[in-house]
């Protein structure tokens, strides 16, 4: 239909028809054939200008400047990257329209248009690439170098030069020029400033770098720009862990105020939260600040804190399933009971190093969830209401009673009865000298102990009431049994009953599922005994510390028969020698996976340095000679030297040969004539 309209110019709209030539001419060069078999990409303007700047139109929504980078970085260095965006108001949310990409070489710009087109997508969407216009390209000076930012005047100056040549457009287009130009300097005065390493570096990058920032300062950096606020919140949003302790390097007191503060901005995504800071002065209100910004918590621990009311925190975190409060003097049986209800999302709960708490809490509550309960140094504990508390907890396989009070002890056979479905079991640290000298029989433990069918991981270190007989019960009842800690076990000969020695590991060796093994420290331990671990093929961690009665052939005969084994700890075993080292060179050779010795204040670590080289050695083979882990304080042949008995019967605090620098030279004059210097007196 032709429409007769006298006025050309009211049809005629420039930059209707620049934005539809461009859409055209994407379409047309998005496509991998033309009608000759071959695209023809050009590489220079109409005007001979080179083509360094595209036209990126059909944008998915919510397209960023990193997004676009990531697509056209692969063609080569991008100079500016310019987005369009749509209309600004208080109730529509700006989309993308079209975007600008500007190479810093003609020959990059060129082939990212020769690209083919699956290589250009976005989102799912194939973005149409075009040439921008000339007047949008990037001008040349005559010595051919690229003027990134051109100067209006010139430009305008250029134009009346062509009006003059009769060569010029009419008004309205030349005003539409002047705009347009306007317009791209503004783009590119933007994009020359804005151009920041955070249009490089993804997402995971950032993340990396940024997990070396404290977090305080990322706090404080938020007002650098509205860029960096948001990448900062964004970073924030995925923080799942987050530990006070982490600000000990900088001297701030951490108050209620502080805390709420950070967990403002971090806490909406926290998984797991750890308030350990030293120098913190948190007060009541610090639960509800945790149970408010901290939805999703999944695990909290709290450490040296005065703060007694803890109830808030079932209102807020809604799926809680792990507490523990370490050295907080003031929590009670009342700051736990709300917190264990029969409702309560809690799975495990610690308490540690504590005076107030008796197990009261738990009496009456009935959890479903609760299945890990722990406590460690806690003198208030009675076991006469544990025990009673342990009928109204049906879900619980994990119980750890460590340090506890010594009447615990004989409690601890009937709390073992009532729990046949336990997995795991720590009874350490029971060093008691009152029971000691009078130990108590250890047939009613064995019979609990004989119940358990389920164990899979059993801690008894440092318990004098472990006996040889515990262990062939453990062995013939816990067939499931992984892991086994019988560290310092009557580490004394002294003792007036026997402990754990070479009959007890015997039995051990009938345990095919066992695969960490802890005997370090054990006075009657000898090689016979250690030899029984060649009976155990999966086991892959040997601990063996401080057993100077020991030689290298146990350790060697494990290597050979355990093709599991990856890891042997001998510190302080001062009978082993580098027979071990060869041993293990041997076995990696046959099996070979990865393998440390840790041989320090052993035989093995030879004192001159010139020796080491001796050594033989394997890619997959670590041999640690310097990091001594045993503690000579639990050896069995340790004495104590500060108090030596002398033979008169008193103890020497100093020797005699420095008692008279002790005086000192004139010190003389104030003794009587009759009186006699006796090394062994002192003097207080």
């Amino acid at each position: 239909m032709y429409f007769d309209v006298d006025d050309d110019d009211g049809l005629f709209n420039r930059e209707v028809y620049h934005v539809v030539h461009q859409e055209l001419y994407a379409i047309n060069s998005n496509l991998d054939l033309t009608a000759f078999g071959v695209r023809n990409v050009p590489t220079h303007t109409e005007d001979g200008i080179p083509i360094r700047k595209l036209y990126v139109s059909n944008l998915p929504p919510k397209t960023t400047r990193t997004e676009l980078f990531g697509v056209f970085a692969q063609y080569g260095f991008i100079k500016s990257c310019w987005l369009r965006m749509g209309d600004k108001g208080p109730n529509t949310t700006p989309t993308p329209t079209y975007a600008f990409v500007t190479f810093s070489n003609a020959a990059d710009a060129h082939k990212a248009l020769r690209a083919p087109v699956h290589e250009k997508t976005l989102r799912g969407r194939n973005l149409r690439i075009s040439p921008a216009d000339s007047w949008h390209q990037p001008a040349e000076d005559v010595d051919g170098r690229v003027l990134w930012k051109p100067n209006r005047r010139e430009d305008s100056t250029l134009w009346n030069s062509d009006q003059l040549n009769g060569t010029a457009e009419t008004s309205e287009q030349v005003e539409d020029n002047e705009a347009n130009n306007e317009g791209d300097n503004v783009e590119e005065d933007d994009i020359c400033n804005a151009y920041n390493i955070l249009d490089i570096l993804n997402r995971d990058c950032l993340t990396h770098i940024l997990t070396y920032v404290p977090i305080r300062d990322l706090i404080q950096s938020e007002r650098v720009s509205k860029r960096w606020q948001a990448m900062v919140q964004e970073y924030l949003q995925g923080v799942r862990m987050f530990k006070t302790s982490w600000w000990q390097h900088v001297p701030v007191t951490l108050t209620t105020a502080v805390l709420r503060r950070v967990l403002a901005r971090l806490g909406g995504a926290l998984l797991r939260l750890h308030i350990d800071h030293h120098w913190s002065a948190l007060n009541d209100r610090t639960a509800h600040t945790v149970g408010k910004f901290c939805p999703h918590l999944e695990e909290l621990k709290v450490v040296g804190m005065h703060t007694k009311n803890w109830n808030p925190l079932i209102y807020g975190c809604k799926q809680l399933k792990s507490l523990s409060f370490v050295s907080c003097n003031k929590l009670t049986d009342s700051s736990l009971v709300h917190l264990v209800k029969n409702d309560s999302c809690i799975e495990s709960l610690t308490v540690a190093n504590n005076t107030h708490v008796t197990g009261l809490f738990l009496t009456g509550s009935n959890p479903s969830r609760l299945s890990s309960l722990s406590f460690y140094n806690c003198y208030s504990l009675q076991g006469t209401v544990l025990s009673a508390a342990i009928d109204t907890l049906p879900s619980l396989t994990t119980l750890k009673l460590d340090v506890c009070p010594v009447t615990m002890w004989k409690i601890i056979p009937l709390i073992l009865s009532k729990l046949p479905k336990l997995e795991e079991l720590s009874l350490s640290e029971y060093t008691s000298v009152e029971l000691c000298l009078a130990p108590l029989g250890v047939d009613a433990f064995c019979k609990a102990m004989s119940g358990l069918t389920e164990l899979k991981v059993l801690n008894l270190s440092r318990n004098i009431y472990i006996t040889n007989a515990v262990l062939k019960t453990v062995a013939q009842s816990c067939p499931k049994l992984e892991s086994l800690n019988i560290s310092g076990c009557n580490s004394r000969k002294s003792f007036p009953h026997p402990g754990v020695g070479d009959e007890g590991l015997i039995a051990i060796g009938s345990c095919s599922s066992l695969s960490r093994l802890d005997v370090s420290y054990l006075a009657t331990l000898t090689d016979s005994g250690l030899s029984t671990v060649a009976l155990l093929p999966r086991l892959t961690t040997l601990i063996s510390r401080g057993n100077y009665a020991l030689s290298a052939a146990p350790f060697v005969a494990a290597l050979a028969a355990c093709p599991a084994l990856q890891e042997i700890d001998a510190c302080g075993c001062d009978g082993v020698s580098e027979e071990v080292v060869c041993a293990a060179v041997a076995a990696l050779t046959q099996r070979p996976r990865p393998l440390i010795l840790r041989l320090a204040a052993t035989g093995a670590a030879l004192a001159d340095a010139d020796r080491q080289h001796e050594l033989e050695s394997h890619r997959l083979l670590t041999v640690n000679l310097y990091e001594d882990r045993s503690n000579p304080h639990l050896r069995a042949d340790f004495v104590d030297r500060i108090f030596e008995e002398s033979p008169d019967g008193s103890f020497d605090l100093y020797d005699p040969d420095d008692f008279d620098d002790l005086l000192g030279e004139d010190d003389d004059i104030f003794l009587d004539d009759g009186f006699e210097l006796r090394p062994n007196i002192l003097f207080l």
